[in-house]
This record gives C-alpha cells, sequence and structure tokens, in this order.
C-alpha cells in the first residue's frame, strides 16, 4: 500500500455557509464516509482546517504573512491521509467524498514519498 495525501478545498465554508440542516447532513454524510473508510482500514488520518489563524513561511528571513492566502473564495478545509494500492484507487476513494454534494469541491490527490528504510 502507498500513503496519499487528499487535500480538501472548497468554495467558501461548510461550518458557515450551509443551514444548519444542511450541516446537520453533512455531519452525517461525512461521517459515515469517514467510517466507512476506517472500516476499510485505508484512513490514516484527517482533519478540518480552521478557516483563519493560519500562517504562510517563505524562506529563512523571517517572513511571515496571515491568513487567508487565496484571491479566490477556495480555501484549505481539511486534510485526509489515506493507504491506497495506487493512485487510482486513491482517486476513487476521493471521489466518494459526500462533500462534493454540500459545497463546490476540488481534492487535489498527492502520493507521499516514502522516507527512509
Amino acid at each position: 500500500m502507498k500513503e496519499f495525501l487528499l487535500i480538501i478545498k472548497t468554495d467558501g465554508c461548510v461550518w458557515t455557509d450551509l443551514s444548519p440542516e444542511e450541516l446537520q447532513a453533512h455531519m452525517e454524510h461525512g461521517g459515515a464516509y469517514i467510517g466507512e473508510l476506517m472500516k476499510d482500514g485505508v484512513i490514516k488520518a484527517a482533519n478540518p482546517v480552521e478557516k483563519t489563524g493560519s500562517r504562510v513561511v517563505t524562506g529563512s528571513n523571517d517572513t511571515l504573512k496571515d491568513g487567508p492566502f487565496n484571491e479566490s473564495k477556495e480555501l484549505v478545509a481539511g486534510f485526509f491521509h489515506i493507504n491506497a494500492k495506487d493512485m487510482d484507487q486513491a482517486v476513487a476513494i476521493a471521489k466518494k467524498n459526500p462533500i462534493f454534494n454540500d459545497i463546490r469541491t476540488t481534492i487535489e490527490v498527492h502520493p507521499l514519498m516514502p522516507i527512509g528504510g
């Protein structure tokens, strides 16, 4: 198995842009999706990312920039760290994420490079 990082980017924020009823449905569908990944032994970690308080550090000259960083509404909403046999399986896992039904979303699928022995 290989490790992949799925970076979830949304146009807006599910926590603030959805109605209470939509947010409740989102939580239920997301919980079921994560439960399925856990049952299949695929998921290593997953977390939403806070909308505020991020920083970008560049170079070694103490340059620091407060977020948000994008000119558009798109923001990093969270991540999944998963195991998959290959990129095709990782993409298939990403495509099943129910967030696509709730808010405009892009999921980047990145293979992680093993380090060391």
